[in-house]
């Protein structure tokens, strides 16, 4: 009898491992985004959170879309740049001046507003 519970609470140990393995990697927000801005520039990356599709507008100008749950990365001289967020099927968006530093990624983490006007935005650098 004994021999059934050590092997049995082994493999429950084991169970137990492998599942606080598994969820420390779901919990970790660091990214490999595998881009590298070009000498003597900054890149701001999108990183698209959401369902909905994000038009991406740099000093007023129309650039790209970023599909639902993909990022996209955009190589800028540094400096401050006005950045705007739109809904590509709706009303949610979101503007504000970003900060583009030499050699840095400047990320934009994109997430479901709890408007349904607008879009929650976390700028950091990585």
């Amino acid at each position: 009898m004994l021999s059934f519970r050590t092997k049995h609470y082994g493999w429950s140990a084991r169970l137990v491992g492998v599942m606080i393995l598994a969820l420390g990697l779901c919990a970790c927000d660091s990214h490999d985004w595998h881009h590298t801005p070009p000498a003597g520039m900054g890149s701001i990356i999108v990183d698209n959170r959401t369902a909905d599709g994000v038009n991406v507008y740099l000093e007023g100008s129309y650039t790209n879309r970023v599909p639902d749950f993909d990022n996209e990365a955009f190589d800028l001289l540094p400096g401050i740049h006005r950045v705007v967020l739109d809904e590509a099927r709706g009303s949610r968006n979101w503007r504000g001046n970003v900060d583009v530093l030499e050699g840095k990624l400047t990320v934009l983490e994109v997430n479901t507003g709890s408007y349904s006007s607008d879009y929650d935005v976390r700028i950091y650098f990585d």
